[in-house]
């Protein structure tokens, strides 16, 4: 399985969902949804964590339409087979 592809499909599709966490970020970084859903095509992958507990997950480097890049990590839910946003932080900031 290569993950990244399963959740970029996921998210191409319809089929993701957001942590409350990640959530929270959004809001306070002022980065809407979609920005991100836009821009994961382009992504850069910079690790996978398929051992992640609860769910494998990964660490991509997204472009937001103004330039800025973002650390996103994004999970893969293997029962419901969708994508779930877990955080989003510019670079600098704690995860």
């Amino acid at each position: 399985m290569n993950l990244f592809v399963e959740i970029r499909d996921a998210v191409a599709t319809g089929r993701a969902l957001i942590s409350r966490h990640a959530a929270r970020r959004l809001l306070e970084r002022r980065i809407e949804y979609w920005q991100l859903e836009a821009s994961l095509n382009d992504a850069e992958l910079l690790e996978s964590r398929l051992d992640d507990e609860p769910n494998p997950s990964i660490i991509v480097v997204q472009e937001l339409p103004d330039g800025v890049e973002v650390n996103v990590v994004w999970a893969w839910l293997p029962q419901t087979r969708d994508a779930l946003l877990v955080t989003v932080h510019f670079f600098g900031d704690d995860l």
